[in-house]
């Protein structure tokens, strides 16, 4: 993807730029735009020098690493199963490529705190080994542009964990606006939006408990739901709909079934026009017919059925049905 924050240039070559240690920011060729967004020109090139500082990279004790607050995987990765690949490269053939890293102080228990590369981490701590890590001095724009430079193009983070972060980072003021976001990471307006409104649902009264993974849960239908409930009267059917979810137990449903299943609460509880009215069922008999606010229809036969001419109760019913639907 080519962003005109970074004059152009795909942000897979910015991430090559920034893996290759203190090659000029693609900011500072010659021809290239200036950016829109100050913070993101601070973000790739600082406000001393012209170029990303210099890089210094350690093995380090991974217990000595925590998260960088606003890192954009959810705890459900760090286990063997989801991080078994990196543990099979990393016995085999060492950590290729180091983490990043800002360093700590006034922490008695960390001494770094990663921007990017937790699942190497893990996977180091796992095997008993050090943590390769690149250690840069960057504020926390920066290093919200150079973890998503990092992730853009990698399959395993879910767009939904993104949003998470992006809805954090702008709660935080990383970025004082979403357009401030958008131009920062290269993504649309209304992309960062949709993003933004679809993690929202997760803070929706009881619908986050819903989710053992939030990782998972789709965007697409996230946004639908979170739409819905901006109807005059939604919110409530919507959040009443996840409680009794959650008392049924949704832990055997999947993320998507769950989001369909509170969209559909609202058609379930659209009112109807209360109904009372008797037909006739032949020429000796009359039956009741009662409709409720939520669509519940009662039929009473006051004088029961018994001696009544099957044919003649069908025919009542194609006609009650006919005069309800």
């Amino acid at each position: 993807m080519a962003s005109k924050l970074f004059g152009g240039t795909k942000l897979s070559d910015i991430a090559r730029s920034v893996k290759e240690r203190a090659e000029p920011s693609p900011m500072d060729r010659p021809g290239s735009a200036r950016p829109i967004l100050a913070a993101a020109e601070m973000a790739l090139t600082g406000k001393v020098a012209p170029q990303l500082e210099r890089e210094n990279i350690f093995a380090v004790d991974p217990k000595r690493v925590r998260a960088w607050k606003y890192h954009n995987r959810t705890d459900g990765w760090y286990t063997r199963e989801r991080c078994q690949d990196l543990l099979d490269s990393i016995a085999k053939d060492e950590q290729q490529e180091p983490a990043l890293a800002r360093r700590l102080t006034g922490d008695a228990n960390f001494d770094y705190e990663l921007v990017y590369g937790m699942r190497r981490r893990f996977a180091c701590e796992t095997l008993n080994k050090k943590l390769k890590i690149r250690v840069i001095d960057a504020d926390d724009a920066r290093a919200a542009i150079l973890m998503h430079i990092e992730n853009a193009d990698r399959q395993d983070i879910t767009p939904m964990e993104r949003a998470l972060s992006f809805q954090i980072q702008i709660e935080a003021k990383v970025f004082p606006t979403q357009e401030a976001l958008s131009e920062a990471i290269g993504l649309s307006k209304g992309q960062v939006a949709k993003m933004l409104k679809a993690a929202h649902l997760m803070r929706q009264g009881s619908v986050g408990g819903l989710f053992a993974d939030k990782s998972a849960v789709p965007i697409e239908l996230a946004y639908k739901v979170a739409t819905l409930m901006e109807r005059p009267g939604a919110k409530e059917v919507i959040l009443q709909a996840a409680k009794n979810l959650g008392r049924e137990g949704e832990g055997k449903r999947a993320p998507s079934e769950i989001l369909r299943l509170l969209a559909g609460s609202l058609d379930k509880s659209r009112k109807f026009t209360p109904v009372q009215k008797q037909y006739n069922v032949g020429t000796a008999r009359r039956v009741t017919v009662t409709r409720n606010a939520r669509g519940k229809v009662t039929l009473a036969f006051q004088q029961g059925l018994q001696g009544v001419d099957p044919k003649e109760v069908l025919l009542a019913v194609e006609q009650i049905v006919k005069d309800l639907a």
